[in-house]
């Protein structure tokens, strides 16, 4: 095999590598945004619910919980898109 063929067929294992990885990181954050939209919703309801409103110290805590779970969802989620975009940049340096 010549250096051009085993440089085409390096890049072609690079390619396959780098798109595995982005459907991987797609699917990471299909699911991050999904729990995202749950813990939302759960808290959402928790605010609008008449109980809420007694303003209990657990009614709070379970607040306060679901407000840092949202919280590291959503930093996931931008590493997520973060890692997504730069494999794509990389994807692309490949393909020109």
């Amino acid at each position: 095999m010549t250096y051009s063929q085993r440089l085409t067929h390096g890049n072609a294992s690079d390619i396959i590598y780098l798109e595995h990885q982005i459907g991987i990181a797609e699917e990471e954050l299909a699911k991050a945004e999904e729990e995202r939209r749950g813990y939302e919703s759960d808290l959402n309801k928790l605010r609008t619910s008449l109980a809420y409103h007694s303003t209990s110290a657990t009614n709070v805590s379970n607040e306060q919980k679901w407000v840092d779970e949202l919280n590291k969802l959503q930093n996931m989620i931008k590493d997520i898109r973060t890692r997504l975009k730069k494999l794509q940049e990389d994807l692309g340096e490949l393909e020109d």
